[in-house]
Order: structure tokens, then C-alpha cells, then sequence
């Protein structure tokens, strides 16, 4: 198991952020193999793949026996692709307002230059929480520390089910072109 270390036999029934992507497959993997399984949360921000990302984590969710809640939020301006600057921000906030006193887990990785996929960004959010709960409530970010080539090396294992995923920022259907859909293609060519 990679994700490891102190604390980790304290999770208490995370809500994890299922967006229906690798990324979010892979941390519900390793919550179930820690024996925490978490309850999924997809949330709708008016993101392009919206549908297909929230047809992907309700399948995950099934294959992996979880419960799985959502949650929409309307009227906001988001780009067809790229970086959504506060998107993890909105993320784990609703994650805290739809599943309060909660360990709250999330599939970020590191080498993406976003900010909000920092350890500092991480840190930055548990002083908040550490704050309010003190010290009851963790951000779990078990990909963190890792490459996104690292993280597409272990969901190559059979233990996540891939074809249930969706990988494309840009829209329902896979666009080709965008972030997400090239490190897909990768991915697909190691399956």
C-alpha cells in the first residue's frame, strides 16, 4: 500500500471527492485497502464534463460498494479547459458544509504547478481546519506526493476499474487535445 504513515489508523469514514476520474478512483482504492471505505461526493460547478464525470463516480462508487451523494452549485464562470483557479478551494469547502466533523480526502497530485496541489496548499487548508475542529478533521491528499507518471503506474494494476472513468476536462466526450486527455492516452497505452 503507498499510502501510509501516522495517522492514517485514525481516518474515520472520509467523504472523498469523486470526480469519476483516475485520480479520485485511486484514493477510494486505497481508503477501502486502509479499511476507512469513504462515502463518494461528486460536485457539479457547471464544469463542461459535468455529465460525464457525474455518470463515471456513480459507477466507481457502485464498483467499489460506496455510497455516493452530490452536490450542484450554479452560477459560476468556468473555462472549458485548464486550471480553475479555487476549484480544490470550492471542492473541499462543500465537502466540509455536506459532511460536517469529516475527514475529507481528495486525488491531488504533485508536479502539476497548480497551487492548489501544493503541500503548502494542503498545509495552508489543515490550519484552517486544525483551527476549527481542533485537530478532529483531516484534509487527506494521499496522492500528494507523487507524479502524475506515478500515479498512472499504479492505476495500471487492475485494482481500480478503469473503463469506468472519465478523463477529459473539455467536455463529455473525450476531446483529445486537453491535459486530461493526454494523460489518459498514456495511461491507455500501459493498460
Amino acid at each position: 500500500m503507498i499510502w501510509q504513515g501516522p495517522g492514517v489508523s485514525r481516518v474515520r469514514h472520509p467523504c472523498l471527492l469523486l470526480s469519476g476520474g483516475v485520480d479520485s478512483a485511486l484514493v477510494a482504492r486505497f481508503l477501502i485497502e486502509a479499511g476507512t471505505p469513504p462515502t463518494g461526493l461528486f460536485v457539479d460547478y457547471g464544469q463542461p464534463a459535468a455529465k460525464a464525470e457525474a455518470h463515471a463516480s456513480t459507477a466507481i462508487a457502485a464498483a467499489f460498494g460506496l455510497s455516493r451523494e452530490c452536490v450542484t452549485i450554479g452560477g459560476l464562470s468556468v473555462p472549458s479547459s485548464g486550471e480553475i483557479i479555487g476549484r480544490n478551494d470550492l471542492l473541499i469547502a462543500v465537502a466540509r458544509a455536506a459532511a460536517p466533523g469529516r475527514d475529507v480526502a481528495l486525488g491531488v497530485h504533485g508536479g502539476t504547478g497548480y497551487a492548489d496541489c501544493s503541500p503548502e496548499h494542503r498545509d495552508a487548508w489543515q490550519s484552517l481546519l486544525d483551527a476549527q475542529h481542533g485537530g478532529a478533521v483531516r484534509l487527506l491528499a494521499p496522492l500528494l506526493h507523487l507524479t502524475k507518471p506515478e500515479v498512472l503506474a499504479l492505476a495500471v494494476d487492475g485494482s481500480i476499474p478503469l473503463g469506468l472513468t472519465h478523463s477529459c476536462e473539455a467536455g463529455d466526450t473525450a476531446c483529445g487535445r486537453c491535459r486530461s486527455c493526454l494523460d489518459r492516452a498514456i495511461l491507455d497505452a500501459r493498460a
